[in-house]
């Protein structure tokens, strides 16, 4: 039940979108023009194009964070990979419970303002503070638990690892096992930390942890590609993949450690053929198409400096992310021309395998006032620009 606001800074042209008695409130985003569409009606169009009408978040939105996206991959394409890795999401590759466990009824007065501390997010705080409580005998495996997780929130991993193992000494706990094994599989002790996920349950993060586990051991025992039998297995232990952008998969993770492995292979002088040949093959293992995918292997290629395997990746994901906004309803209407002109040049440029010149294209939009402010030309007036001012949330059917 949200309404938007939508009007010019200039012109003061402005419309209301969204639910309204009887029907909605739209409008047509190449035509800027609102339309009150009834209830019970199929397929309105725009009176003066024929276009769809809209009535939820507008699609130039989205238009701004897309060039960021493209002005990346083809920087990666020249060879500057920086500016994709700055957007490429960091995905954690162990997972652990770090919950704040609740007080109970027998805690010391100490453990309790530590405990209180550690669930309001003063880490430091409740990490001195339950080391305290515990100095002074409050030693319940609930209060070391809590110190393991203060202790991981301020990135003392060793401290954190103790404390787990205090929990184990007292009682057998999964969350523990789960803690425990990844801080160990993170430093590199693979062996005690199968023993632990072993003993972590059948949850999501156990699973996975496990999974990664496996690969992680296999890209670093295996000159290639793993077998493909390990890579499956940490397929079945992991489950269904998820196409969501930050999470983590089996192939993401396979590309990521084989990427790595091949950046310190180079930091040795080894030859790069090799890691090109293992990680054309690994490209097939991922298991999405995103953009968020195919740009992790242009970021992975371009920054081992493999030049003809970055270029193979970035010039069909250019192509197509400039496809994207080229096909924009709103580029359509006469306001936009000069905009469209200058992703016709980007597009031309991409074409041509030019990716320098079509950054710089790029980079005008982006250094247009209107589209940094998520906001596009006014075809009332041709000064202004026109955008969402105001979202007026849980609006009833009396703003009509």
């Amino acid at each position: 039940m949200t309404r938007r606001r939508i009007a010019c800074d200039a012109c003061g042209v402005e419309l209301r979108i969204g639910p309204a008695t009887g029907g909605r409130d739209t409008w047509c985003e190449r035509c800027q023009r609102g339309a009150f569409v009834p209830d019970g009606t199929e397929h309105a169009a725009c009176a003066e194009c024929g276009g769809a009408l809209e009535s939820g978040d507008p699609a130039f939105a989205e238009v701004y964070g897309e060039l960021q996206n493209l002005a990346a991959v083809l920087a990666a394409w020249e060879g500057d990979p920086a500016p994709l890795a700055r957007l490429l999401p960091e995905r954690p590759r162990f997972l652990s419970d770090l919950d704040p466990p609740a007080p109970r009824a027998e805690d010391s007065p100490e453990a309790r303002a530590a405990l209180a501390a550690l669930a309001a997010g003063a880490f430091a705080h409740a990490r001195a503070g339950l080391e305290a409580a515990i100095a002074a005998g409050t030693g319940a495996p609930h209060v070391w638990g809590a110190l393991a997780v203060a202790a991981e929130r301020v990135r003392q991993p060793a401290l954190a690892e103790v404390a787990w193992t205090r929990v184990l000494d007292q009682s057998e706990d999964a969350r523990a096992r789960l803690a425990r094994g990844a801080l160990r599989a993170r430093r590199g002790d693979f062996a005690a930390a199968r023993a632990d996920l072993a003993h972590a349950g059948d949850g999501h993060e156990a699973r996975w942890n496990r999974a990664a586990l496996r690969l992680l051991e296999a890209v670093a025992h295996t000159p290639g590609l793993p077998d493909p039998a390990v890579i499956q297995a940490s397929r079945d232990e992991a489950g269904a993949p998820s196409a969501y952008w930050s999470d983590h998969t089996v192939g993401r993770l396979l590309w990521s450690l084989l990427v790595e492995r091949a950046a310190a292979r180079a930091g040795a002088d080894a030859s790069p053929c090799p890691d090109a040949r293992v990680l054309r093959a690994a490209e097939q293992e991922l298991e999405f198409e995103t953009f968020w995918d195919r740009a992790l292997v242009v970021h992975g290629y371009a920054s081992l400096g493999l030049t003809d395997e970055a270029a193979a990746a970035a010039l069909p994901l250019a192509r197509e992310w400039i496809g994207r906004v080229r096909a924009e309803r709103w580029l359509a209407g006469p306001a936009a021309t000069d905009i469209v002109r200058t992703l016709e040049r980007a597009a031309s440029a991409i074409e041509a395998s030019h990716p320098a010149e079509a950054r710089r294209a790029v980079e005008e939009l982006l250094s247009r006032e209107d589209l940094s402010r998520y906001r596009i030309p006014c075809a009332a007036c041709g000064r202004g620009a026109i955008g969402v001012d105001e979202v007026e949330e849980d609006a009833g059917e009396e703003q009509a």
